[in-house]
């Protein structure tokens, strides 16, 4: 730590290692047993997401799940375990009231237009 921080009235306490919780949610997802590996990594993907974000309410959701899919949706579409996963997780989103359909709609063409690319790359 530098001098300045030390004698400095901030206090860092209540800041998030993104590290360590990384390193805590994988942890903790790790001691599920009836969770696939594919699942895990998704709901690793979306929980570090939400924390860098700072998602805090429902009304944040689809927000969200736009800019995951923008996000990941590159490496998504390359696995299809991972991207049944992460539709799955929608619907279960959409189940309990917080995503729209609208909404779950708009990932999936912005998934979709991932899966065109990684089929037919633009050549430049």
């Amino acid at each position: 730590m530098a001098m300045d921080q030390v004698v400095s009235d901030r206090d860092s306490e209540d800041e998030v290692d993104d590290d360590v919780a990384d390193f805590e949610d994988r942890r903790m997802l790790d001691d599920f047993v009836d969770v696939t590996k594919d699942e895990k990594q998704i709901m690793h993907l979306w929980n570090s997401f939400v924390r860098k974000q700072r998602v805090l309410a429902d009304g944040h959701i689809p927000w969200a799940c736009e800019a995951f899919s923008n996000l990941h949706g590159r490496n998504l579409v390359k696995a299809p375990a991972l991207i049944w996963c992460w539709r799955l997780f929608m619907i279960k989103l959409w189940n309990h009231g917080i995503l729209d359909a609208r909404t779950m709609n708009n990932c999936n063409i912005i998934l979709e237009q991932y899966e065109k690319q990684d089929l037919h790359p633009i050549k430049g």
